[in-house]
Parts: structure tokens; sequence; C-alpha cells
């Protein structure tokens, strides 16, 4: 089987088109907005580490101090390209990369539709509705390594529909998933259940095959442990117990809320019509025991699970649950696709008008999705960079900054930071909730000022001089608050 060829490639240039668009709609309306720039502050923790890896040759947030505060090394080393120029070539450079992975990611998705339902189409829709997908272009233009993490999903489920006899590239792709995203390894789930199926189809050792299969694996995790060891003392990133211990408090909500809370984010948006496929084709791939594309839904499901037990965050547009959006546009598609050729006897007015939903639903939130990225990027832009700047101009260099967001503030401050989020100061995060502690620890640490949206911590800088706020609009317009500085060893 092969994934593509020249004949493939011509007829995905409206993927291209379609792809480039809609990036560049959502760049615009960020700049009508306010201005480019990225959603999310921990864009900028990516940034910054790729920045001091052109600049010191190590893993530095703070210069002269290895953190393991990077949850993505891969992701960081591919935007270090756009830190050998000046001004902002970094930023053209991310939004290239993503661009080209988006449409890639959608090429691979059209291709594994048309290879699972054995349908060859002369318009690529499958690739095209994941390219207009909100919540996928969203991710794109977000800096963040979500959209690289897509495409090697869609890739590793591609590669594992040729029905192989070595499948050691898969292995070693699964790998490098590690290093892209740590959650990537529940990809290993549905690898070792249809290594084990088909090697009894073929009478073959599965033991010596999952052996096999998983040695490459351990190999890579195994590096991306040293890694991190090497950097904090943990064998993963600090993020993985940072974020864990500062959401603690949504553990009270019982599992079954989390886990709902956690399934309606692919719901939100076109897939709320392209459920009834979801289901449906979920009971007919059990009815006849097809055992691969149930390990398909069983990732899908074993990963939101994952997450509801371990990181029940909604927040951001649920970005940490986005990965699994292109999994259930799939599934759902090839439901629909099924009922269709199951049900002929249903309307032609019926499913133009059904189609008609989709398309219409589709274009709707992708409008919307476009006006919420400008707001989220006008925020950062307005409340971190901004503050981030104003401490780079006026504050002392040898300055101690302590903060919650530290993605900007290590970007643009060029100042030493403690973070009382706890990605690059493990140290906090046991008492990370605990105000007293953290006070002390600042107190011990030298701290000189603090950077905070006040309503973040209920008395930690009640007592401190407030000395600048960002006075912006955008994030008080949202419900939020402007980030304020206040002198800490006053």
């Amino acid at each position: 089987m092969k994934i593509l060829n020249s004949q493939n490639l011509r007829k995905y240039w409206l993927i291209l088109i379609f792809g480039i668009i809609a990036q560049f709609f959502y760049l615009v309306l960020s700049a009508i907005t306010n201005k480019t720039g990225f959603p999310l502050d921990d864009s900028w923790i990516h940034q910054t580490y790729a920045k001091n890896l052109v600049l010191f040759k190590d893993w530095y947030f703070v210069p002269g101090i290895p953190s393991a505060g990077s949850t993505s090394p891969f992701w960081s080393i591919l935007l270090t390209p756009g830190h050998f120029f000046k001004n902002e070539f970094y930023f053209f450079w991310t939004l290239f990369i993503c661009g080209i992975l988006l449409i890639t990611s959608s090429i691979l998705f059209q291709r594994l539709f048309e290879i699972i339902s054995r349908k060859s189409m002369k318009i690529p829709w499958a690739g095209i509705l994941l390219v207009l997908e909100w919540h996928i272009i969203w991710a794109t233009n977000s800096g963040m390594e979500t959209i690289l993490y897509i495409f090697f999903i869609i890739l590793f489920f591609l590669l594992i529909q040729n029905d192989i006899h070595k499948s050691w590239y898969i292995s070693i792709l699964l790998g490098v998933i590690i290093f892209i995203r740590p959650d990537g390894i529940t990809l290993l789930g549905p690898f070792l259940l249809i290594t084990v199926l088909r090697s009894v189809k073929r009478n073959k050792n599965w033991i010596k095959e999952i052996i096999m299969g998983i040695f490459p694996v351990l190999i890579f995790f195994g590096f991306y442990a040293i890694f991190n060891h090497r950097l904090s003392g943990e064998f993963f990133p600090n993020t993985f117990y940072a974020k864990q211990a500062e959401y603690e408090i949504l553990y009270s909500a019982s599992i079954l809320k989390r886990i709902v809370d956690l399934f309606l984010i692919p719901l939100t948006g076109v897939g709320v019509m392209l459920a009834p496929g979801f289901i449906s084709y979920l009971y007919q791939m059990i009815k006849v025991k097809n055992w691969e594309i149930i390990s398909i839904y069983l990732w899908f499901f074993g990963y939101i699970i994952i997450y509801a037990i371990r990181l029940p965050v909604t927040y951001q547009h649920g970005r940490y649950i986005i990965p699994t959006i292109p999994i259930f546009l799939l599934l759902s598609i090839l439901g629909l696709n099924e009922m269709k050729n199951k049900f002929v006897n249903i309307k032609e007015s019926f499913i133009f008008g059904y189609k008609a939903a989709i398309f219409i639903i589709l274009v709707v939130f992708f409008y919307l999705g476009g006006k919420a990225y400008a707001i989220d990027v006008a925020i950062i832009e307005s409340e971190m960079v901004k503050t981030a700047i104003w401490i780079n101009e006026n504050l002392e260099e040898d300055a101690i900054i302590a903060a919650h967001d530290i993605g900007a503030l290590g970007f643009f401050s060029e100042r030493h930071i403690l973070d009382l989020a706890g990605l690059i100061s493990p140290e906090v995060i046991p008492f990370i909730r605990d105000e007293a502690l953290l006070a002390k620890y600042l107190n011990e640490n030298g701290a000189d000022y603090l950077v905070v949206f006040p309503n973040w911590y209920v008395d930690l800088e009640a007592t401190k001089r407030e000395i600048y706020t960002t006075e912006s609009i955008f994030s008080p317009e949202a419900g939020g608050e402007n980030m304020k500085i206040y002198i800490w060893n006053d």
C-alpha cells in the first residue's frame, strides 16, 4: 500500500488552498483585533528554550540554569532555525512550519479516510473538513506542538492500516512521538493490540512480536527520561507534575462529569453534527469485530479517560484534548459514509440538507473560532507580552521576578525568574497552592517583584505596593483582570 502517489498529490491542491486561506484568515482577524502573536503564554516557553538553545547551546529557560520546563523537546528544537535571524523571523518560521503541518496532516487524513472506507474521492472533502475545523486552525496558529502531534497521530494510524510483516519503523515513530508529547505513549495501546492480532492470524509468536515492537519505544523512552533527569532530577518534565498539582481542586468533581466535560470538546462545532456517525460506526465495528478500527476507538476513549483522571481541564478551548479531534472526525465521517451506503432509501433532499447543515456549522464555527483566536492573542499580547517588555525596559537588570505566567516574561524580560507555577522551579510544586509557603519561598530566594493577575491568589499580593498595571481592555472585557507588578521586597 502506497500512502501517497503522484496522482493522489495532484487532487489535494484544494486542501493546500483551503489550508493557506484558513491560516491567513485567523492571522488577519488577530491583526485587526489588536496584533498578531500567540494565543497562549506557553507558546513563549517553547520560543524561549529555542532562543536560548541557539544563544547558549544548552537547555535553558533562564540562562545558566538548566530546566525541564518544555513538555515537547522536539518542538522546541524545531523552532530553533527561527532564532538564527534578527527581528521577528521566529514568528514567521513558527507559522510556516505549522502551516505545512496543517496541510500535510489534512492530506494524510484524507488518505486515511479513503483507505479505511475503500472509497476514492475526486474532491478531498475529508481533508477539507479537517483543515477548516476551528480547533485545528486555532492549534495550528497557537505556536504550540499540538499540530505536530496531530500530524504524527494521523501518520501512525495511516501506517498501521498497512498490513505489514515488519513494524519496526512504527515503533521508531512511537519513540519519536514521546519527544513531541509524552502522552503519545498511549498510541502504544492500539499498536500492541493490532500486533498481537496480526501475529495470531499469521501463526507467529506474538510474545516475540510484542518484544520486538516495544524495544525501540523503550530505547526512546529511556533517552527521554535521561534527558529530563539531567535537567530536573525527575524522569518526566516539570509540567507533568506541576499541572496536576495546580488543578488538583478539579478532582473534586465526579469522574463521570470530568469525562463528559472533556468529551464535549470534540462536539463543540461541526462535531455535534457528525456524532451520529461516530456512534453508528462504533456499533458496526463491534458487530463485525473489526479490531483494527475498535483499537482506534479504544485509544480515543482511553485518552479522554486518562486526562479525566490526571488533568481534567477544559480551559483554552480544551487544548489538551484537541489532538483527539481528528480521530473523532475520522470515525464520525466513516460512520456517516456507512450509514449512507446502508440506508439507500434515504431521500436525496434529506442527505443534501444534512450536508448543508454540516457545512454551515463548519463555516460558522470557523469564523467564531477565528474571533476567539483573535481575542486570545490580544489578551496574551496586551497582558503578558506588554508586561514583560515593560520589565525589560524599566526594572533593574539583576532583578529577581516572581511570576505565575512565565512564557513571555522569559522571552522578553531577560530577568531571573522564580516560577510560581513550578514549570522551571519544580521545588514549589509541593506547595503550589499554599500562599503562606509561597511567600516564604519568595523571601528565601530574594524575590524583588511579583507579577500576577490579582485574582489568581487571595492574599499573596495583598500587602504589596503596586507599581505597574497594563490597563489593557481585552482581558477585562473577557471577564478577566489586568496583569500587575508589585514590589515584593519593599
